[in-house]
């Protein structure tokens, strides 16, 4: 019994350890989270959309942990390969965009979608070259991790309705900004006119 013990230990050790570096990460994001949140409501940000935000947030946390729990109970014939090498450098390079898409905000990253009014338009860091570099990277990430536990389509549809989400967002962010800056929705954003937080 030990010896199996062992031996299961031995198998799923790269998995463990990246399901508890996810963790920390995820755990990291939200204690930054909280202190920004704080500080852009106290400065009258005005949050937008709540609910699926915090939908999404969610969906993004639970998928790595029920990608792992499919890969071990799904029967073989759904779960039949898995591609470790690459899930794990799509999640690296994901970590990478991810973390500089939310250093390059600094205080103004949140898991929320917050109004800020006469502030302009953010341009630095991967949000030169991406509207959405966040998003992206959550997208990339999620794929890795269904490549390194296994491939198999509750997952990929897991996946898929984590983006959907993150696509919602998108276009109710654009819609509700182009409202509050009183634009028609054909025309471009105000210049003057931002929002903040995950994208």
């Amino acid at each position: 019994m030990l010896e199996s013990a062992t031996e299961w230990m031995r198998i799923e050790a790269p998995s463990l350890l990246m399901l508890l570096a996810t963790a920390l990460s995820y755990a990291g994001e939200r204690r930054v989270h909280s202190y920004n949140y704080a500080y852009l409501a106290h400065v009258g940000g005005e949050e937008l959309i709540p609910e699926l935000m915090k939908r999404y947030y969610r969906s993004v946390r639970i998928l790595p942990f029920l990608c792992y729990l499919l890969s071990l109970g799904l029967p073989v014939q759904l779960a039949p390969w898995k591609a470790s090498l690459p899930g794990f450098f799509l999640i690296i390079t994901a970590f990478v965009l991810r973390i500089a898409s939310q250093r390059s905000l600094g205080r103004l990253w949140t898991e929320r979608c917050l109004y800020v009014a006469d502030m302009p338009p953010f341009k630095r860091g991967p949000y030169r070259f991406l509207r959405h570099p966040e998003y992206i990277a959550r997208a990339i990430e999620g794929l890795g991790f269904i490549l390194f536990f296994a491939i198999n389509p509750i997952s990929l549809l897991l996946w898929l309705r984590v983006n959907s989400l993150a696509l919602k967002i998108v276009k109710t962010e654009d819609r509700q900004l182009q409202e509050l800056a009183g634009e028609p929705l054909q025309l471009p954003r105000s210049e003057g006119k931002v929002t903040f937080g995950a994208s």
